[in-house]
């Protein structure tokens, strides 16, 4: 099934408030994960790119290095353990369900289901 791509105006405002729309959630720097992949949205984007921007986003996070500018990053979200970049990325489908229409927030789910699978076999 093809998903066309969706404008991202309103799944930019909704990450902007990820504390009304995942209330319950755990990891609290969910939020923070949510504002700061917000920057990174393109106008248009189809299930795989914010996969792989949300991605991009960890992995910059990572580094402390914006891939996007090239400038340093700071914040709380910089120069955590990798185990906690990976919980991150495993709260990309929540994010997902909260944010986008449920035919796009299940292929983000099935995108990175199909990821994390693959990193246990490999």
């Amino acid at each position: 099934m093809r998903i066309e791509s969706q404008s991202m105006e309103e799944p930019k405002r909704k990450l902007a408030k990820l504390e009304d729309l995942i209330p319950d959630t755990a990891n609290e720097l969910v939020y923070d994960f949510g504002r700061f992949v917000s920057s990174y949205l393109n106008p248009r984007l189809v299930p795989l790119g914010f996969v792989r921007l949300c991605e991009a986003a960890l992995h910059d996070l990572s580094q402390a290095l914006s891939g996007v500018t090239g400038r340093p990053i700071a914040g709380r979200l910089v120069g955590l353990s990798p185990g906690a970049y990976a919980l991150l990325h495993l709260q990309v489908p929540n994010i997902a369900d909260a944010i986008f229409p449920k035919e796009f927030a299940s292929a983000v789910r099935v995108l990175v289901g199909t990821k994390v699978e693959e990193r246990h076999v490999g």
